[in-house]
This record gives C-alpha cells, sequence and structure tokens, in this order.
C-alpha cells in the first residue's frame, strides 16, 4: 500500500530530525514542570472541586506549549520537501495526492501523540504513588484524552496546509502559529458582555477550552466531534488542492 509506505516514511523521518528530538524533550520537560507545580497547588491548598487533569488542561500553559508544539512538527511536512525538489519527484511517483496528504498528516499526529506520553505518565505516578490515590473517573480521562486527539488532528491539520503553501519552514510555522490563533482568539469573544444567544452558541460550538473543560467533567457532546472532524478533513482538501496545483505546474 502506498500510503502505509509513506506514512512509515514520514513518521521515521520524525526520529531521525534533531528538532524534533528537541521538541520532545522540551514538551517532556515542560508537561512534568506543569504537573508538578499543579500537583503541589492542590495538595497544599486542598482542591476538591478540580482535579490535578483537569486544571492541566485549562491552564494557559497547556495552550501555550500546544500552540509551539504544533508549528514545529509541522513546519517541515512539505516545506523542507519543496526546499529540496524532492516533492516535485514524489508527484510524479504513481502515489495519488490523498495517499500524500494522508501519510504526512497522520505521520504527524503520531509524533504529536507521542509528545504527549509523558503526562500519561506523570498521572500513572500520581496515582501509584500519591496516598491515598486520587479517584479515577474514567469518563472524564477517556473524553480528555478524545478531545486533545481532535484538537490536535485540527491543528495538525492546519499545520500541514501551511506548510504545503511554501518552501521557508519559518514563514510555514509563523503562519500555522497566526491560523491556530484565530479558533483559539474566538473562544474569548464568549466572556464579552451583552452577547445574543446564537452568538454564545456558536462561540460554545468552536470554544476548544470549553470543549475540554466539559471533557474533564466528563460532558459528553457530540457536537464538538464533528466540529473538529469536519475541520480537519476541509483543511486536508485545501492541502489536497494546493497539491494538485503543484502537479499540474510541473
Amino acid at each position: 500500500m502506498a500510503w502505509w509506505t509513506l506514512y512509515k516514511r514520514e513518521l521515521s523521518s520524525y526520529f531521525h530530525s534533531g528538532v524534533a528530538y528537541v521538541v520532545l524533550f522540551g514538551s517532556a520537560a515542560a508537561q512534568s514542570i506543569q504537573f508538578i507545580i499543579i500537583t503541589g497547588l492542590v495538595a497544599q491548598n486542598h482542591f476538591t472541586q478540580s482535579s490535578v487533569m483537569q486544571i492541566f488542561f485549562t491552564w494557559p500553559l497547556f495552550w501555550l506549549l500546544l500552540l509551539i508544539q504544533i508549528p514545529l512538527i509541522t513546519m517541515r511536512v512539505f516545506s523542507e520537501e519543496l526546499k529540496l525538489g524532492t516533492l516535485e519527484m514524489l508527484m510524479t511517483a504513481p502515489v495519488r495526492d490523498w495517499d500524500v496528504v494522508l501519510a504526512k498528516f497522520f505521520g504527524a499526529l503520531s509524533f504529536f501523540i507521542v509528545l504527549w506520553i509523558p503526562i500519561a505518565l506523570d498521572l500513572t505516578a500520581l496515582q501509584l504513588f500519591s496516598s491515598p490515590p486520587p479517584p479515577l473517573i474514567w469518563s472524564q480521562i477517556g473524553l480528555t484524552a478524545l478531545t486533545i486527539l481532535l484538537v490536535g488532528a485540527l491543528y495538525i491539520s492546519i499545520g500541514v496546509f501551511t506548510s504545503s503553501l511554501t518552501k521557508n519552514q519559518i514563514v510555514s510555522a509563523v503562519l500555522c502559529f497566526a491560523m491556530l490563533m484565530v479558533p483559539l482568539g474566538f473562544s474569548f469573544f464568549r466572556y464579552v458582555e451583552n452577547l445574543n444567544a446564537t452568538i454564545l452558541d456558536w462561540i460554545s460550538y468552536v470554544s476548544t477550552p470549553e470543549h475540554l473543560q466539559n471533557a474533564g467533567q466528563g460532558i459528553f457532546d457530540s457536537r464538538p466531534i464533528v466540529y473538529y472532524i469536519t475541520a480537519s478533513v476541509l483543511m486536508l482538501y485545501l492541502t489536497k488542492t494546493v497539491l494538485e496545483g503543484r502537479r499540474l505546474k510541473s
């Protein structure tokens, strides 16, 4: 299968890149430091309304880390091949545009999942070495993990798209960061006073912080799932359209 071959090639390329290891270890360190700080605050202040996990995924540092991770792991996806001239060779090979786009997308998404393994290890350590251990609410854990995966998929699809637009990786990363700020910034309009109910409903529909907050409380809502999948598919379709244009030019 062409897709599977391209996917394995794309995923392995991350582990042959120095930047990827910097992102990996930097993310692990940032997650652990943030986790330790939050755990200390919870223990000292005897929080009972929010768990460590709920606070972790609503802290500003979490969003800062996410906004740094995505551009760094997606900026090279197409930009590097455009710069080296290998994309033209790939596009003339007997592979479909969708094979190329999906292989690069899932390769980046797989590496994104690897980046968040440390927080799962931190939560496991908290469970094993706390006395008494905090209660495990699997609905909250499962919904939070699903939401982060869907958010990562959308953000990575945006990064893949911006990477297909330019040969310059820095420009790709800046474009990606700017585009990620749009939906995230839009979500803060829910704090504006005197907004009508229709606008608030639309903001809630696209508000990632609100989605993660609901997931951390174990509240299931199918609308965010539809939103993230639809938006991700749209961005990947736009990427495929860009590739088709490049194929015609070559």
